[in-house]
């Protein structure tokens, strides 16, 4: 029986999807740059832009920077007025982040920019190969067992509205928890 031949790296999925994220990654912090901005300080005000008053915990799963670098960050963002810590109401331990109307500003100007570059990558795609992306990449993340910011969580005030709280698990307990209720594999994309 012959055997199938060992796949090349430049096959394995996680290789391919690890270059274009950094080469996204890339371009993007490039054109940011040039504005002022660092492409952290982008993760950091594009997550609390849409999941503001988060712990810095939560802002570094989010944003898949290690805490201490968030804290630096955190605290540069806020000297330039970008954002605000706070202890938590719920829970003195914990600082959360809150961007403040001169990160949010901040925030919509960095957007097209991202934007423009996610675009540019998907330029060839159509409407039905960039919905199927999405869907594909949602799947896989529920796989590896990654929990999204505004999919758990109780009830709490974000900025003045009720939504669930957002809650990360850190990958190891993520990944277990993924195993303990595993679905039937789906088809292979």
């Amino acid at each position: 029986m012959k055997q199938a031949p060992e796949p090349k790296l430049d096959d394995l999925l996680p290789y391919r999807m690890n270059r274009l994220v950094a080469q996204l990654n890339q371009n993007l912090g490039e054109r940011l740059r040039k504005r002022g901005y660092s492409f952290q300080e982008w993760r950091i005000l594009a997550v609390l832009a849409v999941h503001d008053g988060i712990t810095l915990s939560q802002l570094a799963d989010a944003t898949v920077i290690p805490q201490p670098s968030v804290s630096r960050l955190v605290a540069r963002l806020e000297r330039r007025g970008f954002l605000e810590r706070r202890l938590a109401a719920r829970d003195s331990r914990y600082v959360e982040a809150w961007i403040s109307a001169r990160g949010r500003e901040a925030y919509r100007r960095m957007l097209p920019v991202a934007i423009d570059e996610y675009r540019r990558a998907v330029a060839t795609f159509d409407e039905g190969e960039s919905k199927w992306l999405l869907e594909a990449t949602a799947r896989m993340i529920d796989n590896v067992g990654i929990r999204m910011l505004g999919k758990a969580g109780a009830h709490w005030n974000g900025g003045g509205r009720s939504m669930p709280r957002p809650k990360l698990l850190h990958r190891a307990s993520a990944l277990r928890d993924a195993k303990s209720t595993r679905r039937p594999p789906a088809q292979e994309i």
